[in-house]
Parts: structure tokens; C-alpha cells; sequence
């Protein structure tokens, strides 16, 4: 039998309502514990690791996770981390780049609705995240509504439907069907040597650029080590923002574009706008998620 560690955080799969609003309360051991017995089901420790809405998770937070995966690679066949939804795709690229070919799956998994709520979408999560950790494939990934998305390709596309999550710049890699059973629709990937990650820099600030941004917003970001900004469309900056670029990456900042499009990415060979940032020296960040490009930069994978 395949033993599991569910590592749990909070979010919405463990909230109550509270007088101040849904919070999470409830305990991986009472997350388990309300699901119903099936054939096959592995046996599951538990972790509890936090119980925090996932908008107040952080990079130290998302370090804990992976540390006490890699701590249990020995004891365990596989992880699910039971997150709350707003933050998950963050956390599941994030992951990815503090667990480089790490030889277990990682499973992420979170719902709409609470544990124990009539009509949630909560035990049929945990369910399937579980019966994808048992299956055995390594990596990280996110399991939702009986999808299984990559994790450095998933995003939250909606703030209340059921189906919140969809796959940027890449299908589903799998799924689970209505018999429980866990079908992949791509191969594994190539296996590596696994490691632990435990050098990120936070400071890199996200800009998601506005037809009249004033370049005094990017001034004001000198001395930061990063800087990404989201483009329009393939890549490029407006000329009134040039000179504002310059004088952050002569002061020692990278700037990193990515697209606000969800599908195509960066070319900054396109057209003139994106040459002239190519030749000031900022980096396409391709076809990244929003997600994934922020994990990259702040693990220095880019």
C-alpha cells in the first residue's frame, strides 16, 4: 500500500464561517476524516503545517512546504498540500523551482467550497489529489475539479466558479475520470537528480503595465534586484517608458518582460517596441505564466 503525507495550510477546503467571514479552522486529520472510504484509498499521514488563508502564504511559507517534502521523501510514496485556491498556482510553480526533479509526486489541491458544506467541491478534491499522489508520477502538479494541470502552467481564471482553473500555454496533463481511475495525457517527464532549493530572493516586483503608466512609477524602483513588467501583446515598451528603463537596469536591476495574454508569449523580435527593450537589455520571459515567470526570477532559474 502507498503511504502518503497530506501537508496541510488552510484555505477555503478548511474554512467555517467565523463572525469575521470564512476562515480556516478545520485539520487535515478532520479534512481526511470526512472522506467517504474507497478501494485502493492509501494510508495517509498527516502534516499540519499551517492554517492560513492562502492570500497571507509567503515565500517562507512555500519554503516550509518544500523542506518537509524533502524531509519525507524517505517515509513517503508521495505529497498533497491542501491550499486555499487564491494563491495555489504560485505556490505549485514556486515548487517546482525549490524542488528540481524531485523523484515523488507533489500535489496540490484546494476547493471552492468548504469540507462538510452541502454541494462542495472539497471531498472530490482531496479524493482525486490523493488518488494522483498514489498513482506514483513525480513532479508537482495541481489537481482540480478532475484535472491534473502542470504545475508550472496552472492559473486561476475564476474567483467563485467550480471550475476555477484552467492550463496557460500548455493542455491538462491528465485527468481523473468518473471511476476514479488517473489517466495521463502526456509522458513523464525526463528523470533528474532531485534537490531542495533554499535560495529565493522576494524582492522582484510584478508591474503589469497601463496605456499611461508614468515612468515615476518605474523610478521609483531602483534598487530592487528585479523588475518585471507585463507588456501588451508580444513584448515591448512605449517610448515614454525608455528612458526609465535604462536608468533602472544601469542601476543594477533586471527587467524581465512578460505578456498580459494568456496564450502566445514574449517576441521581442516582432516589432520595433519589443527590439528597442531587447537593445536596452531586458529579458523575454517567453510563454511564462504570470505565476511561473515570478517563481523563475526569484529562484534564479532565468
Amino acid at each position: 500500500m502507498k503511504r502518503l503525507l497530506l501537508l496541510a495550510t488552510g484555505g477555503t477546503i478548511a474554512c467555517r464561517q467565523t463572525a469575521d467571514g470564512l476562515a480556516p479552522v478545520l485539520s487535515g486529520d478532520e479534512l481526511l476524516a470526512a472522506l467517504p472510504a474507497w478501494d485502493g484509498r492509501p494510508a495517509v499521514s498527516v502534516c499540519q503545517l499551517m492554517n492560513e488563508d492562502s492570500t497571507d502564504l509567503t515565500a517562507a511559507d512555500r519554503l516550509a512546504m518544500a523542506r518537509a517534502v524533502w524531509d519525507g521523501r524517505a517515509r513517503y510514496d508521495g505529497f498533497v498540500i491542501a491550499h486555499g485556491t487564491d494563491t495555489l498556482a504560485y505556490t505549485a510553480a514556486l515548487l517546482g523551482y525549490l524542488l528540481p526533479d524531485i523523484d515523488r509526486p507533489v500535489v496540490l489541491t484546494g476547493s471552492m467550497l468548504p469540507m462538510g458544506v452541502p454541494g462542495s467541491d472539497a471531498p472530490d478534491a482531496l479524493r482525486d489529489a490523493l488518488r494522483v499522489a498514489a498513482d506514483g508520477r513525480a513532479g508537482v502538479c495541481a489537481v482540480l475539479h478532475g484535472q491534473i494541470f502542470s504545475g508550472s502552467h496552472v492559473t486561476k481564471r475564476h474567483s467563485t466558479a467550480r471550475q476555477a482553473f484552467c492550463a496557460v500555454g500548455a493542455p491538462p496533463i491528465g485527468q481523473i475520470t468518473p471511476t476514479g481511475q488517473v489517466c495521463w495525457h502526456v509522458p513523464p517527464a525526463p528523470a533528474g537528480t532531485p534537490a531542495l532549493v533554499q535560495q529565493l530572493d522576494t524582492r522582484v516586483v510584478m508591474l503589469r503595465l497601463t496605456p499611461d503608466l508614468p515612468p515615476a512609477l518605474l523610478a521609483g524602483l531602483t534598487g530592487y534586484p528585479a523588475v518585471i513588467l507585463e507588456t501588451f501583446g508580444a513584448g515591448g515598451l512605449p517610448a515614454r517608458l525608455v528612458d526609465a528603463v535604462r536608468d533602472l537596469i544601469a542601476h543594477g536591476t533586471r527587467v524581465y518582460l512578460t505578456s498580459q495574454c494568456w496564450e502566445g508569449g514574449v517576441d521581442l523580435q516582432a516589432y520595433a517596441v519589443g527590439r528597442r527593450a531587447a537593445a536596452l537589455g531586458a529579458i523575454s520571459l517567453g510563454t511564462r505564466t504570470a505565476e511561473d515567470a515570478l517563481a523563475a526570477v526569484m529562484c534564479g532559474a532565468v
